[in-house]
């Protein structure tokens, strides 16, 4: 069935649906192809962090020598399951390449001014009324279990700090007054003043549907099985109940996207870290800003009803059984920084893949083997911070405008 002049936007996770509706702004056709509910999977259940101090990848110089002590602690803050290992060698062996000065700092080059645009790149694409409503410009606070955690932290500011990244040193005896609910036994603490968190991830993935239906998009109850064609054709969308053809399709669905690229000259070369959280509802304490356990590499975010609790990677089938004892950990883990927290009897568990690659940046451009195919996906642990920004690249691309310095290290044909 031929629609008409138009784009399609496979997938209506946050990123995804930023995509479609900066594209129906400036006046394009567009249509998302979702099978379930916008923002309903890993979209939902982030941490909700803006992190426009995050510039440097995951992949920080040293990282190997600590992965076998961390990777055989199954209770530790990155875990592999063992029969996933395998499949994801190549892309193990890409990120341990990512580990020298160089690499650390090439990929910060290009991921610095995307996160420093995060949150104005939100409230331009959301409003004025809507960014009040959903984000919240606290800060988020780093905590420290002890001196080494914390002089490391400091080093870590202190290269943020040559990105233009500000941040405030907290002397352990200040904690308290800013977070009342913070243990006293913490070593200190860095406040990044700039970041930002959404109160509610679900409700922006609701809003911007909304906001993209009423400018006149459309979104398709489907699932897209495989793409064909491009060249000077159209793009043949292959969905269960029936085939499109479009002009150009982006390429948005996280970790279900690659099958959908590789036909077009893509090796993704992205593996699904798994994420979990906890939700209070009734924490029995309050936070003004995001808490960041640095020695857990886990998160305390107050939502609007709530505070979440998020962290941890666990590297795996997409497709495997949760283990909610990595959800389940986050509470301990909460009680050693925030000791009076509590409500585990009414917390709410959930798990969600993100797409991760091994250089911690997304895939943004067009496939070597068509123009017409666009990729957009393997945000990682950016994906709610970049969603915005990624829309604008997006708009560039779809428009022939001038895309913005160092994008090109994000082609998706970067990985051979």
């Amino acid at each position: 069935m031929r629609l008409g002049k138009h784009i399609a936007v496979i997938g209506a996770g946050v990123v995804g649906l930023a995509i479609a509706l900066k594209l129906r702004r400036e006046g394009y056709r567009v249509i998302i192809f979702e099978p379930d509910e916008p923002g309903s999977h890993t979209s939902r259940g982030n941490a909700g962090l803006i992190m426009t101090a995050q510039v440097a990848p995951v992949a920080e110089p040293g990282l190997w020598r600590k992965l076998p002590s961390m990777l055989s602690d199954p209770h530790g803050p990155v875990v592999v399951h063992w029969t996933h290992l395998p499949r994801m060698t190549p892309w193990l062996r890409r990120f341990l390449r990512n580990n020298s000065k160089r690499s650390y700092q090439a990929i910060t080059e290009t991921l610095a001014p995307m996160t420093a645009g995060a949150l104005d790149a939100w409230l331009s694409l959301v409003g004025a009324t809507e960014g009040e409503r959903l984000f919240h410009r606290d800060g988020a606070l780093y905590v420290f279990k002890t001196a080494k955690a914390f002089r490391a932290g400091k080093k870590d500011a202190a290269y943020r700090g040559q990105y233009g990244v500000e941040s405030v040193m907290i002397p352990a005896e200040e904690l308290r007054q800013m977070e009342p609910a913070l243990g006293p036994n913490l070593a200190g603490g860095i406040l990044y003043p700039d970041s930002a968190h959404c109160v509610d991830p679900f409700k922006l993935s609701a809003s911007l549907a909304s906001a993209f239906r009423m400018t006149g998009g459309e979104i398709q109850r489907v699932k897209v099985r495989a793409l064909s064609g491009g060249g000077n054709g159209a793009v043949n969308l292959i969905c269960d109940g029936g085939d499109f053809a479009v002009d150009e399709a982006i390429v948005s669905a996280g970790v279900w996207s690659a099958p959908l690229v590789k036909p077009f000259g893509v090796k993704p070369m992205v593996t699904a870290e798994r994420g979990y959280h906890l939700t209070l509802r009734e924490p029995q304490i309050s936070l003004r800003r995001p808490i960041i356990s640095a020695d857990d590499r886990m998160v305390l975010t107050p939502l609007a009803d709530s505070i979440r609790l998020a962290g941890t990677s666990e590297f795996a089938h997409v497709d495997a059984p949760p283990d909610w004892d990595r959800a389940d950990m986050l509470m301990d883990m909460a009680k050693t920084i925030v000791p009076e927290i509590n409500g585990e009897e009414t917390a709410t568990r959930w798990m969600g893949p993100r797409a991760s690659t091994p250089d911690s940046l997304p895939l943004i451009g067009r496939t070597p083997k068509s123009p017409r195919v666009i990729c957009a996906f393997g945000h990682g642990h950016f994906g709610l911070t970049l969603g915005a920004a990624t829309a604008e690249i997006v708009a560039d691309l779809v428009s022939g405008r001038q895309m913005p310095a160092g994008s090109e290290a994000l082609s998706p044909a970067r990985f051979k």
